[in-house]
């Protein structure tokens, strides 16, 4: 039986395109013609979402209170995370 810690040796961090109805990875992969792999898909933060700025002028006090509770940090974060 596979230890989970072998399982998560094994996974790669792969950056890819959703176009045409296919993930079109940005970079070469390793595999061989026909080989199955599993995936798992997460999206990338959409910075026009969390701008703090628009979310500060028009949002709620509930918005204006997360914002000043670190958010800020939070997406500088994310989005240094998102780059590499």
């Amino acid at each position: 039986m596979r230890r989970v810690r072998d399982t998560i040796g094994l996974m790669r961090r792969v950056a890819a395109r959703y176009e045409e109805g296919l993930l079109k990875p940005t970079e070469p992969l390793a595999l061989r013609p026909g080989e199955c792999v599993n995936l798992v898909v997460v999206r990338r933060a959409d910075p026009n979402r969390w701008n703090l700025d628009r979310l500060a002028k028009s949002g709620t006090a509930e918005d204006l209170a997360l914002a000043e509770q670190g958010l800020s940090d939070w997406a500088a974060k994310l989005d240094e995370k998102n780059s590499r």
